[in-house]
């Protein structure tokens, strides 16, 4: 008889990474035998019509609850799912389903997560107990090992692997340049990538990016902006358009698939990477890194990528990034030659979260 698995994590939101995240899992745990798979989404019939397997409503009550009483293991991840810093508020929905699971007597598997920063001493107390009660818990980092181990936690069943989107590769160069076409972009030999997001704590990161980008007017350079979360990233990306003189800023405009983007971010000699799975990506297409750190998590794998040039989001300035960026250039082919190596090092491990979840519950 197949076994049920129900998958949760920050799905159907159109945020490119966490989109990437259940691609990466579905695609893997289909190649088990017997397994039907059901995830909770904002969005189930999108994401059902996409990943071709069932999905809920994760904010009906009623439907949770129904889907986790039929399903024999709860697959809890990947993603920073378990922290404050967003909210309390989001933390209790997900702290709401491992307690679930528990009532329920069902096995929690926690796939490849990003745990913390979790600052409330209410929120840590309640999060380890739940935690301890795993089945397995798989970590993306050794950043969320050593704070759950600071948190004291007891589980002996614990490792780091990496994240799940390690295990995806990028589409066909035909497909990226049917991409740049629909898009009307033509880009030159020489690109700079940019991914990035607004930030609540550099009101003016925008305005510092356009000084950037204008800095390289002379540089016979096309900049690429490759947004991660749609539409809202494409928003902001375009203010940077607009603030900068500089007229080779093309921008991705449309929502295109993990493999597309990091097909694009191939085109680059060199990204500057915001989000964690805009870092993630930049990795896969084998492409160096100027890492702008706005969330541990985002530190944490800078370190993981053994990225040399990176800079708090809340530090940053035209004259910094620009020194940044002329170490990185400087010194391209060996941070090319690093970033392969580590890839292949995260991609190894991702694939091992996989192999703990047959080993163990399958």
């Amino acid at each position: 008889m197949a076994k049920k698995l129900l998958l949760a994590g920050y799905f159907g939101f159109d945020n490119s990474g966490d989109d990437a995240i259940l691609k990466a899992m579905v695609e893997n745990l289909k190649r088990e035998n017997d397994l039907e798979l059901t995830a909770l989404s904002k969005d189930p019939e999108k994401t059902s019509k996409a990943y071709e397997i069932k999905a809920v409503n994760r904010f009906s009550f009623k439907e949770v609850r129904r889907e986790m009483k039929e399903t024999d293991i709860f697959v809890f991840g990947g993603g920073s799912l378990l922290q404050d810093i967003t909210s309390s508020r989001s933390l209790y929905y997900y702290l709401f389903l491992l307690k679930m699971a528990n009532h329920y007597k069902k096995p929690v598997f926690i796939f490849a997560n990003g745990i913390g920063p979790i600052n409330k001493s209410f929120n840590r107390r309640l999060t380890r107990r739940l935690l301890d009660k795993a089945a397995f818990i798989t970590l993306r980092d050794q950043s969320s090992y050593n704070f759950v181990r600071a948190m004291g936690l007891s589980n002996k069943n614990i490792e780091v692997t990496a994240d799940p989107v390690f295990m995806i590769e990028s589409s066909s160069e035909e497909r990226v340049e049917e991409i740049l076409k629909e898009q009307d972009i033509e880009l030159s030999e020489n690109v700079l990538g940019i991914s990035i997001r607004q930030w609540k704590d550099s009101p003016m990161l925008a305005r510092e990016l356009a000084k950037f980008c204008d800095s390289l007017i002379g540089e016979d350079l096309d900049i690429l902006i490759v947004p991660m979360h749609y539409p809202y990233d494409v928003e902001y990306s375009e203010q940077i358009k607009i603030l900068s003189k500089n007229k080779r800023i093309h921008v991705i405009k449309s929502k295109y698939e993990v493999e597309d983007l990091i097909g694009l971010l191939k085109k680059c000699k060199l990204v500057l990477a915001m989000r964690l799975h805009a870092l993630i990506y930049s990795a896969k297409a084998g492409v160096p890194i100027i890492g702008l750190i706005y969330d541990p998590k985002v530190a944490g794998l800078v370190d993981e990528l053994s990225i040399r040039e990176y800079i708090r989001v809340e530090d940053l300035n035209r004259e910094n990034l620009k020194d940044k960026y002329k170490s990185a250039m400087d010194g391209l082919g060996e941070r090319r030659e690093s970033i392969v190596i580590a890839n292949k090092r995260q991609e190894d491990f991702s694939k091992r979260t996989i192999e703990i979840l047959r080993e163990t519950l399958l």
